[in-house]
């Protein structure tokens, strides 16, 4: 980073922007730490947060970030978010900030020396331009390390100098204890999705689930811990979901089997559930290749995607309910992430509640049922069949027959490819 002491510097943070770039290269930001850093390059005259809010419940779950950044050295800029129904339907919620961010920059420009501007939403290229006109420096911060990298090239080519996200981890990232990590300004599940801030549903690029030593659930950590001892060959880690981002149809189980993806890496992978499963996807069209029971077999899915509700593997196979809540942001996340998202399965009364619970719903207005398709207040559907594990199958509570007739409904009502 090019600075001097005796610079004037301004930081203009588009929050929903740094939050996705953030996520996307698996780390929260400290705001106290950004500003230390900040404030060492030179003089620090001022530090913008730009950020939509919902106004039309109890509780704005990015409040509490807002109030702390308001009481701790940074200018917040807000409004409300507005919420429309596109032409499919569906609810959405609108609340961009450039224009705010915009008229700030061009009038601080003149009492600052170097710019430094939080995002790499290309519509900002023009602005850059004409800051530098004035005589302004400006940087750049933003990541090219995401796929699709999140800085468009044009602000980035624009930018007197481009700082990489990922070489500020060490200095700005949040550390964590098994309490708090990865909530940083993540949403309460108890929100519904489609009333989150904008920035919280555009995260298809930071659908990364929990970090690789998660801590969140202490059994769990010591199930995992034993088991990396016993089987070090083996994945022993959270398991990441399996498909597309762009998937219309999302399937969610319980949690990662031990000799199963446990092992291999992959949901559904390495024990017979993945047999039925997959084998059900191919012959509706949703997957294609030769299922192999291994992460590297080549097998795909077309518009479909599978996870679980809890990412690690459980003793006995049973998460208990605490692990399940620790979990449900990740899902919560997953299914924000999705913006084609139409049908979400559920594999089972567990995976059931979590969805609602992820979504914001009570359990009780919507009691599973193997079979039932269940509308969602987003016109979404959430459809329900029991678990194709071993022993459902084995029991004949579940037959291959009456799997096949649940995403035989469920192929219904996805759109046309």
């Amino acid at each position: 980073m090019t600075f001097y002491p005796d610079e004037r510097i301004g930081l203009f943070i588009d929050g929903s922007n740094l939050y996705a770039a953030a996520r996307a290269l698996r780390f929260d930001i400290d705001y106290k730490r950004l500003l230390e850093v900040f404030s060492g390059k030179g003089q620090l005259i001022r530090s913008f947060y730009y950020t939509a809010l919902v106004e039309d419940q109890e509780y704005s779950p990015i409040r509490p970030l807002v109030d702390w950044l308001d009481y701790n050295g940074y200018t917040m800029v807000t409004k409300p978010t507005k919420e429309f129904t596109d032409a499919t339907g569906r609810r959405k919620i609108k609340g961009n900030m450039d224009i705010e961010l915009a008229i700030d920059v061009m009038e601080m420009a003149e009492n600052l020396d170097h710019i430094v501007i939080f995002s790499g939403d290309g519509d900002f290229r023009r602005l850059v331009e004409a800051v530098q006109r004035k005589g302004v420096q400006v940087t750049v911060v933003s990541t090219m390390r995401s796929q699709p990298p999140m800085v468009a090239d044009e602000l980035r080519r624009q930018a007197d100098t481009f700082i990489e996200l990922m070489d500020l981890r060490d200095d700005i990232a949040r550390s964590f204890s098994s309490e708090d990590e990865m909530e940083g300004d993540l949403p309460s599940p108890a929100i519904p999705i489609w009333k989150w801030p904008e920035h919280t549903r555009l995260v298809a690029l930071s659908i990364q689930g929990p970090a690789p030593d998660c801590r969140l659930c202490p059994r769990l950590v010591r199930f995992r811990a034993t088991n990396r001892e016993t089987f070090p060959d083996w994945h022993n880690g959270p398991v990441a979901s399996f498909g597309e981002a762009d998937a219309v149809l999302l399937i969610v189980g319980l949690a990662p089997g031990l000799r199963g993806a446990n092992r291999t890496g992959r949901p559904f992978t390495g024990d017979s559930a993945g047999d039925l499963l997959y084998g059900t996807l191919v012959k509706y069209g949703l997957a294609e290749g030769a299922f192999g029971a291994r992460a590297d077999d080549g097998f795909r899915l077309i518009r479909c995607r599978v996870t679980n509700a809890v990412r690690c593997v459980p003793p006995n196979n049973r998460p208990i309910g605490a692990e399940t809540t620790a979990c449900r942001r990740f899902l919560a996340e997953e299914i924000a992430g999705l913006a084609r998202l139409r049908v979400i399965v559920a594999l089972g009364v567990v995976a059931h509640g979590a969805v609602l619970a992820a979504l914001g719903l009570r359990k009780s207005a919507t009691a599973f049922r193997h079979g039932a398709l269940h509308p969602l207040p987003d016109g979404r559907i959430l459809a329900d069949s029991y678990h194709c594990s071993r022993y459902n199958t084995n029991t004949g509570r579940l037959t291959e027959a009456m799997f096949h007739a649940v995403f035989a409904a469920v192929v219904g009502e996805l759109p046309l490819p």
